[in-house]
Formats: C-alpha cells, sequence, structure tokens
C-alpha cells in the first residue's frame, strides 16, 4: 500500500509542475516533473513486479503485453510528441499554443484514456491484484488532476481554451471528435 500512495504523491508534484508552469519558474517546473516522474515510475514497478500475482492464461498476457505497449506508445506519443516537448516541459514561457489536432481532437485530456489502458492491460499481463486498486485510484487522481488543470490553469494559459472546450469532449471521445481525430492525426 506504500507504493499506492507514493505513487498518489507524484499526482501533487504533476499539480506544482503547473503551479510553477504558469508563474515563469522553470527550474522548479522542470524539477517537480521529473521529481513526480520518477517517484510514479519507481511506485508502478515496485506495485506490478514485486507483489503476489493472479495468473492469467499465457495468451490473456501475451495480448494485454501487447496493448499495454500501444497504451503506453500513445500516452508518450500524446504528452511527449504531439506537445512541442521543450516548450511544454523545459521552457520559462507556458503559452505555446493550444493543441486541438491528432490525439488532442479526439479529447482535451487523451493521456488520461491512455493512462487508464495502460494500468488494465498492465494488471492482465502481470496479475498483480495491487496494481489494479492503484490503477484505479491513479486514474483517478488524473481525472483531478485534468479537471484542477482546466479549472485553474489552462483558461489563463490558452486563449482559444473555452472554443476548444465546446468542441471537444473532456475525456470521453465521441463519434465526431474520434472522426476528426483520424483526419488530423499525424
Amino acid at each position: 500500500m506504500t507504493y499506492v500512495l507514493l505513487g498518489a504523491v507524484s499526482f501533487v508534484f504533476f499539480y506544482l509542475f503547473d503551479v510553477f508552469n504558469i508563474k515563469g519558474k522553470s527550474l522548479l517546473k522542470v524539477s517537480f516533473a521529473i521529481i513526480g516522474l520518477i517517484t510514479f515510475i519507481y511506485s508502478s514497478y515496485k506495485i506490478a513486479f514485486l507483489g503476489s500475482s493472479i495468473s492469467f492464461h499465457k495468451g490473456i498476457r501475451l495480448i494485454s503485453a501487447l496493448l499495454f505497449l500501444i497504451s503506453l506508445f500513445l500516452l508518450f506519443y500524446s504528452l511527449f510528441l504531439e506537445l512541442p516537448f521543450k516548450k511544454t516541459y523545459g521552457e520559462k514561457d507556458y503559452n505555446n499554443g493550444l493543441i486541438t489536432t491528432g490525439t488532442y481532437a479526439l479529447c482535451r485530456h487523451p493521456g488520461v484514456l491512455w493512462f487508464f489502458f495502460m494500468f488494465i492491460f498492465l494488471f492482465f499481463y502481470t496479475g498483480s491484484a495491487l496494481l489494479l486498486m492503484a490503477g484505479l485510484i491513479w486514474t483517478s487522481l488524473d481525472v483531478l488532476y485534468v479537471y484542477l488543470q482546466e479549472k485553474y490553469f489552462f483558461q489563463d494559459m490558452f486563449k482559444d481554451y473555452k472554443k476548444y472546450k465546446k468542441t471537444t469532449p473532456m475525456l470521453i471521445p465521441n463519434l465526431e471528435s474520434i472522426k476528426r481525430c483520424f483526419k488530423t492525426i499525424k
């Protein structure tokens, strides 16, 4: 349970990333992003591979491993390739323009979707019952985190965010957003 709590604490570090991002404190911004990421990856590893596990059929494990890797790639793609990496995560100036194409046409926070699927499929691969619980708790915290981003940060960071909110669902894609995603994906 310690690692579930440690993973939860990483969301505090991610929130502080946004606080220092909006204040233009790039060193603190980057520091909290790195601390949060390391804390989260460490917690995930400990829970996924070092606890007791349920045994699943080899075929389920193989398919789950593949779907986990696809979800992990999509998470990486949405957060680090579609967004301009240096401007988003490294520079002092936070307003790097609003991305509304690709997976950001699918929903305003595609990383939350990939994050959720990543943990579901990792559970079926590893069989870690604690991972299933942690993934649900962490996904809930991720939803809270993006809600706070929308409420306290994104309105100030992106001038067209209100318009974007009207045209693109927050988390659950709809038929129109799925079509727009496929039309605009690079």
